[in-house]
C-alpha cells in the first residue's frame, strides 16, 4: 500500500496517474482514483500501491482486454495525499478540490497548498 511505498514507487505512481489516472468524488462524497490500460503488469503495480485488486474488462475482438485498478474512500485519499506534491498544476488542483470536499478520513491533517505552477492568489486591497 502507498503508506509503505518508497519514494521511487510514489514518483512512479504519480507519473502514471498524471498521464492515465482519473480523480473524482464517487457518489459526490468519497474520493476515488482510477487507472485503466491494456498493460496488466503496470496496472498490477498500481493496484498493489493502491492496496486493491486488479479487475479485467473483456470486449469483443478486435478490442484488447482492459485492466483496471480503482481505490475509493480512505485508500484513495492516502494515494492522493502521497502523490499531490509530484503532480502537475491541473491534476494538483483537481486533487486539492476533491480532498477539500471529501470527508476527512486521514488520522493526520495535511495542509494542501496552492498547486505548483499556479500564480499566487491576488492580494486583497
Amino acid at each position: 500500500m502507498i503508506e509503505h511505498a518508497d519514494r521511487d514507487d510514489v514518483l512512479w505512481l504519480a507519473g502514471l496517474l498524471e498521464g492515465e489516472g482519473a480523480f473524482d468524488l464517487h457518489r459526490a462524497r468519497y474520493p476515488r482514483v482510477r487507472v485503466a490500460m491494456t498493460d496488466r503488469d503496470v496496472i498490477g503495480r498500481a493496484a498493489t500501491l493502491f492496496g486493491v485488486s486488479v479487475r479485467l474488462t473483456l470486449k469483443p475482438a478486435p478490442q484488447q482486454a482492459m485492466w483496471h485498478a480503482e481505490a475509493s474512500g480512505p485508500k484513495a485519499e492516502a494515494v492522493m495525499r502521497a502523490i499531490l506534491p509530484h503532480m502537475g498544476a491541473r491534476r494538483s488542483a483537481r486533487i486539492a478540490t476533491i480532498l477539500g470536499h471529501a470527508p476527512k478520513t486521514a488520522k493526520t491533517t495535511v495542509s494542501i497548498s496552492r498547486p505548483p505552477g499556479l500564480p499566487s492568489a491576488p492580494k486583497a486591497a
